[in-house]
């Protein structure tokens, strides 16, 4: 099964049911990952479809009601849709039986993207996140730490917020880099030891901001724990 998309509703078949079926089994498959406790990339995949289709929607409607012309197609990697004014047109597909698709499909979407905000929120709950030493001013750049509990491991990254601007609006990026692995024993060395050793190894920061992130919750880890923990993460640096 194809992965859904904004491009799953524009393809060569006229059959209004096979497009249904064909677009149903994409849903199924993307609550098929919630149901494995995967979260991403599949909720980013259906809230982005969301939001494409609200862009195409919202656009159809303010131009029919300011200008008599009709749809002529789509541009789909822009989002947008293309008119005609009516004596020029020439459809090669039936413009409206996509919107009729789309209609139809909108609250299996809302659906299954509701299936997977409570999952996150879930994961979320279940995850404490702790100060490790002093917590310096400057919280831009640092460390933490995630339990992976599949593997039996302590995850340590490195991070770095930066503040960057789209049009009118500021908004912020994490980037992570992978630093390296602890084998959970029995007796856990402290995080407080870690965060020495790290001082120690990389001199550049010599005193950052470092977070531990915890959990019993035995959930995949790359689909799962890491993407909460990083949204968790630029949630607490931004407050």
């Amino acid at each position: 099964m194809e992965r859904i998309s904004i491009e799953s509703f524009f393809t060569s078949e006229t059959d209004l049911e096979m497009n249904q079926y064909r677009i149903l089994g994409g849903i199924r498959e993307v609550c098929g990952n919630f149901a494995k406790k995967k979260i991403y990339p599949s909720l980013a995949t259906l809230i982005e479809l969301k939001r494409s289709i609200d862009k195409i929607k919202d656009e159809r409607n303010n131009l029919n009601e300011k200008f008599p012309k009709q749809l002529k197609g789509f541009d789909i990697k822009a989002q947008k849709v293309i008119y005609e004014s009516s004596r020029n047109i020439s459809n090669n597909y039936n413009i409206e039986e996509i919107f009729t698709l789309i209609d139809w499909a909108l609250p299996y979407i809302n659906d299954a993207i509701d299936e997977g905000i409570v999952l996150f929120d879930f994961v979320e709950k279940n995850i404490t996140l702790e100060q490790v030493g002093i917590l310096p001013i400057y919280k831009d750049e640092g460390y933490f730490m995630v339990t992976d509990n599949p593997a039996f491991k302590l995850q340590i990254h490195r991070y770095e917020c930066t503040l960057f601007s789209s049009g009118t609006e500021n908004y912020r990026a994490l980037k992570t880099k992978f630093v390296k692995s602890e084998r959970q024993v029995i007796i856990k060395r402290s995080a407080e030891s870690i965060k020495h050793e790290l001082i120690k190894e990389r001199k550049d920061l010599p005193n950052p901001a470092t977070f531990l992130f915890d959990s019993d919750l035995d959930f995949p880890f790359t689909e799962t724990i890491f993407p909460v923990v990083k949204r968790k993460l630029m949630s607490h640096i931004a407050a």
